[in-house]
């Protein structure tokens, strides 16, 4: 029988480094068997709590609740009680996970969206997570999710705002209502026939509380020509004591996001072509680039793991590193040149945006070559499959020759283009 006693070794274990492990109950064949899968996430370890069974001679398993909000008694009472029978039966237990799940909580509503965040690989997860860790205890962790109403959760929102945190409240705000509108897309997904869990949810509660439009400040920082080769020569120094560095590099060489510079892989690198590619990026969507020379002498450096990846996570070479250790690079930065204007992760993307427009690259391409091409209308989403490999070619021709440029020091501190820049620039493009 599983015990608490089970259950913190094996979340020791897994914090330790293994991979996913399994817990069983003993049952009679044909009735299933309650079990918790604990695994490593990015940021915690999750264990979750499944019935599991057979049909068809193939493995199937039904979500019951998570541990330790749902503990080992009830988890083993759930189990025996509604979803062993239908088991047993030889029906699927779907009827009685849809029976139950108007009493699905606000906690359990906010882990599965965190669980869903991290499971997708996105690095606000953590973050996520502790502001909805704090907004649950005002809001009533054990509160069914299709109670609350706007009155249940302006006053946590409230109180953070009276203290001044105008941003953070707004932040919050988002947060929670990201988190019901999971459960009511999750509910409602005609194209899933049997979704994990139910809430009972209609609407979004946040809906009615009005955003605060003037806590949404539009980041402007850039680094200008003289920052960027600043940044970048230390960085080149850091690559000896930091294998992130080299992302930081690519990052500033290639204005991508950080998430894929720390997935690019060899199947997706084409020395031969000069080539990086995702076969699917943060919109959805497959992107590729030709790669600066800059760029390209970067990864000749770097060699990639057994799995594959130029940037593995230390806990799992399979998988690759987290945004941390990205952040980390630039707090070392920052604290080896104090006085330097402080700048951040998404800031360097926003520099590449700006000083390849500087080298004379339109903002259509630099548009195309960070994956921000706009893809509303009618002909790019049904009918134009043109990829621009020719122009995105000559443009990161260009932005090579004024990148080096800016890493020589001959490119003006706010990043002005010289004779020699777009005469370059000219040359390239020809």
């Amino acid at each position: 029988m599983i015990t608490d006693k089970q259950i913190q070794k094996a979340l020791r274990d897994a914090a330790g480094g293994k991979k996913s492990i399994e817990l069983k109950d003993p049952g009679e064949r044909g009735a299933g068997r309650l079990a918790i899968v604990i695994r490593p996430m990015a940021t915690r370890v999750a264990a979750e709590w499944y019935a599991v069974f057979y049909r068809a001679g193939k493995r199937a398993t039904a979500k019951l609740g998570s541990y330790p909000t749902m503990p080992v008694a009830e988890a083993r009472r759930v189990f025996l009680s509604d979803y062993a029978p239908a088991i047993s039966a030889g029906q699927s237990p779907a009827v009685a996970k849809r029976q139950k799940a108007s009493a699905g909580t606000v906690d359990e509503l906010f882990t599965a969206y965190v669980d869903h965040l991290e499971r997708s690989g996105k690095r606000v997860a953590a973050a996520v997570g502790k502001y909805l860790d704090s907004a649950v205890a005002t809001i009533g962790s054990g509160r069914p999710a299709a109670s609350i109403a706007p009155d249940d959760i302006v006053p946590h929102l409230a109180a953070i705002h009276a203290r001044g945190s105008r941003v953070h409240a707004n932040t919050v705000r988002s947060y929670i209502s990201a988190a019901f509108n999971f459960g009511l897309r999750s509910e409602h997904d005609f194209t899933r026939a049997n979704v994990d869990t139910r809430w009972g949810l209609k609407v979004n509660p946040v809906a009615a509380i009005p955003a605060d439009a003037n806590a949404r400040r539009p980041a402007d920082r850039f680094l200008s020509a003289d920052e960027f080769r600043h940044v970048w020569n230390w960085t080149e120094g850091y690559t000896q004591k930091s294998l992130i560095a080299y992302a930081v590099l690519l990052k500033l060489a290639l204005g991508q996001r950080t998430e894929e510079v720390l997935r690019i892989s060899s199947a997706g690198y084409d020395r031969g072509r000069q080539m990086l590619s995702w076969d699917e990026t943060k919109n959805g969507l497959a992107h590729s680039i030709p790669l600066p020379k800059q760029a390209v002498a970067i990864l000749d450096r770097l060699a990639p793991n057994s799995h594959g990846l130029f940037f593995p996570r230390q806990t799992d070479q399979s998988l690759p590193a987290v945004y941390g250790g990205f952040i980390i690079v630039i707090y070392k930065f920052l604290r080896a040149n104090p006085g330097f204007p402080p700048f951040n992760a998404r800031d360097l993307r926003r520099t590449w945006k700006t000083l390849a427009g500087e080298a004379g690259i339109s903002k259509e391409m630099r548009d195309k070559l960070q994956n921000h091409a706009q893809r509303g209308d009618v002909s790019s989403r049904h009918y134009d499959r043109y990829d621009y490999l020719v122009e995105k070619r000559a443009a990161m021709e260009k932005w090579s020759a004024y990148l080096g440029l800016v890493i020589e020091g001959k490119v003006d501190e706010i990043g002005a283009r010289t004779d020699n820049v777009v005469q370059i620039g000219k040359e390239a493009a020809a």
